[in-house]
Protein backbone atom coordinates (compact mmCIF):
# COMPACT_ATOMS: atom_id res chain seq x y z
CA UNK A 1 0.00 0.00 0.00
CA UNK A 2 1.31 3.07 -0.95
CA UNK A 3 2.61 5.57 2.03
CA UNK A 4 1.10 9.31 2.79
CA UNK A 5 5.17 10.20 1.97
CA UNK A 6 5.11 8.51 -1.56
CA UNK A 7 6.69 11.11 -4.12
CA UNK A 8 6.73 11.58 -7.88
CA UNK A 9 9.30 9.08 -9.08
CA UNK A 10 10.81 9.43 -12.69
CA UNK A 11 9.54 7.29 -15.42
CA UNK A 12 11.58 8.12 -18.21
CA UNK A 13 12.38 11.48 -19.87
CA UNK A 14 10.10 14.39 -17.96
CA UNK A 15 7.68 12.43 -16.96
CA UNK A 16 7.02 11.47 -13.33
CA UNK A 17 4.57 9.17 -11.87
CA UNK A 18 2.98 9.44 -8.13
CA UNK A 19 0.87 6.62 -7.21
CA UNK A 20 -2.23 7.98 -5.05
CA UNK A 21 -3.63 5.57 -2.69
CA UNK A 22 -7.50 3.69 -4.03
CA UNK A 23 -9.15 0.80 -2.00
CA UNK A 24 -6.59 -1.50 -2.25
CA UNK A 25 -4.91 -0.85 -4.87
CA UNK A 26 -3.42 2.52 -5.98
CA UNK A 27 -4.09 5.56 -9.14
CA UNK A 28 -1.71 7.22 -10.65
CA UNK A 29 -0.88 11.10 -10.77
CA UNK A 30 1.81 11.90 -13.81
CA UNK A 31 3.79 15.17 -13.71
CA UNK A 32 5.33 16.01 -17.12
CA UNK A 33 7.86 18.48 -16.54
CA UNK A 34 8.45 21.49 -19.18
CA UNK A 35 10.01 24.69 -19.41
CA UNK A 36 7.02 26.54 -20.95
CA UNK A 37 4.60 24.73 -18.38
CA UNK A 38 4.01 22.09 -16.47
CA UNK A 39 1.69 18.73 -17.38
CA UNK A 40 -0.48 17.04 -14.99
CA UNK A 41 -1.86 13.84 -15.98
CA UNK A 42 -4.62 12.69 -14.40
CA UNK A 43 -5.63 14.25 -9.99
CA UNK A 44 -6.96 11.36 -7.91
CA UNK A 45 -9.89 10.99 -6.03
CA UNK A 46 -10.78 14.06 -4.41
CA UNK A 47 -10.10 17.11 -2.15
CA UNK A 48 -8.35 15.44 0.52
CA UNK A 49 -5.91 13.17 -2.04
CA UNK A 50 -5.25 16.69 -4.10
CA UNK A 51 -4.06 18.22 -0.78
CA UNK A 52 -2.73 15.06 1.46
CA UNK A 53 -0.31 13.70 -1.53
CA UNK A 54 -0.42 15.93 -5.00
CA UNK A 55 0.38 19.22 -3.89
CA UNK A 56 2.82 17.91 -1.60
CA UNK A 57 4.84 15.47 -3.79
CA UNK A 58 4.47 18.55 -6.40
CA UNK A 59 6.08 20.94 -3.95
CA UNK A 60 8.81 17.88 -3.22
CA UNK A 61 9.83 18.41 -7.17
CA UNK A 62 9.99 22.49 -6.65
CA UNK A 63 6.33 23.25 -8.75
CA UNK A 64 3.06 24.62 -7.00
CA UNK A 65 -0.22 24.50 -8.19
CA UNK A 66 -0.03 27.87 -10.03
CA UNK A 67 2.96 26.33 -12.06
CA UNK A 68 0.91 23.71 -13.79
CA UNK A 69 -0.11 25.29 -17.14
CA UNK A 70 -2.49 21.82 -18.30
CA UNK A 71 -4.49 19.31 -16.76
CA UNK A 72 -5.17 16.13 -18.67
CA UNK A 73 -7.83 14.00 -17.36
CA UNK A 74 -7.68 10.63 -19.09
CA UNK A 75 -11.50 9.70 -18.62
CA UNK A 76 -14.14 10.62 -15.83
CA UNK A 77 -13.87 8.13 -13.33
CA UNK A 78 -13.62 9.19 -10.07
CA UNK A 79 -10.20 8.14 -9.44
CA UNK A 80 -8.59 10.01 -12.40
CA UNK A 81 -10.74 13.36 -12.40
CA UNK A 82 -12.37 13.56 -8.37
CA UNK A 83 -9.78 16.48 -7.63
CA UNK A 84 -10.53 18.04 -10.78
CA UNK A 85 -12.31 20.87 -8.93
CA UNK A 86 -10.00 21.57 -5.77
CA UNK A 87 -6.97 21.72 -8.65
CA UNK A 88 -8.55 24.54 -10.86
CA UNK A 89 -9.64 26.38 -7.59
CA UNK A 90 -5.98 26.82 -6.57
CA UNK A 91 -5.26 27.08 -10.28
CA UNK A 92 -7.93 29.16 -12.08
CA UNK A 93 -6.01 29.73 -15.18
CA UNK A 94 -4.97 26.16 -16.10
CA UNK A 95 -6.22 24.70 -18.60
CA UNK A 96 -8.12 21.37 -18.42
CA UNK A 97 -7.84 18.74 -21.41
CA UNK A 98 -9.58 15.81 -21.72
CA UNK A 99 -10.19 15.37 -25.63
CA UNK A 100 -8.76 13.59 -28.31
CA UNK A 101 -6.37 15.52 -30.76
CA UNK A 102 -5.34 17.70 -28.77
CA UNK A 103 -1.23 19.57 -28.44
CA UNK A 104 0.63 20.82 -25.91
CA UNK A 105 4.07 20.81 -24.79
CA UNK A 106 5.45 17.96 -27.21
CA UNK A 107 2.76 16.01 -26.63
CA UNK A 108 -0.49 15.52 -27.48
CA UNK A 109 -3.95 13.62 -26.54
CA UNK A 110 -5.08 10.46 -28.57
CA UNK A 111 -7.98 8.52 -28.37
CA UNK A 112 -8.65 5.30 -26.73
CA UNK A 113 -12.13 4.90 -26.51
CA UNK A 114 -13.38 1.54 -24.77
CA UNK A 115 -12.98 1.61 -21.32
CA UNK A 116 -15.16 4.33 -21.11
CA UNK A 117 -16.31 6.06 -24.15
CA UNK A 118 -14.36 9.34 -23.44
CA UNK A 119 -10.99 7.83 -22.70
CA UNK A 120 -8.00 9.57 -23.88
CA UNK A 121 -3.92 8.78 -23.62
CA UNK A 122 -0.92 11.68 -23.62
CA UNK A 123 2.03 10.53 -26.17
CA UNK A 124 5.12 12.28 -25.23
CA UNK A 125 6.94 13.17 -28.50
CA UNK A 126 10.06 13.68 -26.79
CA UNK A 127 9.89 9.44 -25.37
CA UNK A 128 7.74 8.09 -27.61
CA UNK A 129 5.72 7.20 -24.33
CA UNK A 130 2.14 7.13 -24.42
CA UNK A 131 0.38 7.67 -20.90
CA UNK A 132 -2.94 5.79 -20.89
CA UNK A 133 -4.26 5.90 -18.15
CA UNK A 134 -7.36 3.10 -17.93
CA UNK A 135 -7.15 2.75 -21.89
CA UNK A 136 -5.42 -0.72 -21.89
CA UNK A 137 -6.38 -2.67 -19.19
CA UNK A 138 -5.34 -6.54 -20.21
CA UNK A 139 -7.29 -8.60 -18.56
CA UNK A 140 -7.83 -6.17 -15.34
CA UNK A 141 -7.10 -6.12 -12.01
CA UNK A 142 -8.23 -7.46 -8.75
CA UNK A 143 -11.90 -7.01 -8.18
CA UNK A 144 -12.31 -4.45 -10.76
CA UNK A 145 -11.28 -7.33 -12.99
CA UNK A 146 -11.58 -5.47 -16.77
CA UNK A 147 -13.90 -2.95 -17.38
CA UNK A 148 -14.74 -2.04 -21.02
CA UNK A 149 -17.90 0.25 -21.91
CA UNK A 150 -17.58 -0.15 -25.73
CA UNK A 151 -15.80 -3.78 -26.79
CA UNK A 152 -15.88 -2.73 -30.34
CA UNK A 153 -14.71 0.70 -29.67
CA UNK A 154 -11.52 -1.13 -27.63
CA UNK A 155 -10.60 -3.46 -30.38
CA UNK A 156 -10.84 -0.51 -32.96
CA UNK A 157 -8.84 1.35 -30.07
CA UNK A 158 -6.25 -1.30 -29.57
CA UNK A 159 -5.59 -2.09 -33.10
CA UNK A 160 -5.41 1.61 -34.43
CA UNK A 161 -2.02 1.43 -31.27
CA UNK A 162 -0.57 -1.44 -33.17
CA UNK A 163 -0.50 0.70 -36.04
CA UNK A 164 0.97 3.44 -34.30
CA UNK A 165 4.60 3.30 -35.42
CA UNK A 166 5.45 5.87 -32.66
CA UNK A 167 4.56 4.87 -29.64
CA UNK A 168 7.84 2.93 -27.94
CA UNK A 169 6.30 2.66 -24.49
CA UNK A 170 3.56 2.68 -22.23
CA UNK A 171 2.89 3.95 -19.01
CA UNK A 172 -1.16 2.60 -17.45
CA UNK A 173 -2.69 4.29 -14.32
CA UNK A 174 -2.55 0.59 -12.26
CA UNK A 175 -0.80 -2.65 -12.53
CA UNK A 176 -3.24 -4.53 -15.23
CA UNK A 177 -3.12 -8.48 -15.60
CA UNK A 178 -1.34 -9.96 -16.96
CA UNK A 179 1.49 -8.26 -16.81
CA UNK A 180 1.63 -7.25 -12.96
CA UNK A 181 2.89 -4.26 -13.89
CA UNK A 182 2.00 -0.13 -15.30
CA UNK A 183 5.20 0.31 -17.22
CA UNK A 184 6.01 -1.31 -20.69
CA UNK A 185 9.11 -0.12 -22.12
CA UNK A 186 10.07 -0.60 -25.64
CA UNK A 187 8.23 -1.60 -29.05
CA UNK A 188 8.10 -5.69 -28.35
CA UNK A 189 6.78 -5.51 -25.36
CA UNK A 190 4.56 -2.66 -26.19
CA UNK A 191 2.99 -5.56 -29.41
CA UNK A 192 2.84 -8.23 -26.95
CA UNK A 193 0.60 -6.03 -24.87
CA UNK A 194 -1.60 -4.75 -27.38
CA UNK A 195 -2.01 -8.53 -28.76
CA UNK A 196 -2.77 -9.51 -24.60
CA UNK A 197 -5.59 -6.67 -24.82
CA UNK A 198 -6.99 -7.76 -27.83
CA UNK A 199 -7.19 -11.48 -27.03
CA UNK A 200 -8.76 -10.95 -23.95
CA UNK A 201 -11.60 -8.81 -25.98
CA UNK A 202 -12.11 -11.95 -27.98
CA UNK A 203 -12.65 -14.19 -25.12
CA UNK A 204 -14.61 -11.53 -23.63
CA UNK A 205 -16.64 -11.64 -26.76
Amino acid sequence: MCKKTNMFKREIGEIYRLKVPFEEVYTSVFLIKRKGGNVLVDCATSKWDVDTYVLPALKAEGVSASEIKYLVLTHSHCDHAGGRDWIVELNPRIEIINEEGKSFQDSYTVSLTGHTLDSVGVLDLNTNTLIAGDGLQGYGIGKYGCTIEGIDEYECTVKGLKNNKRIENLLLSHAFSPWGKDRIFGRKSVLKCLDDCLNYVKEKK
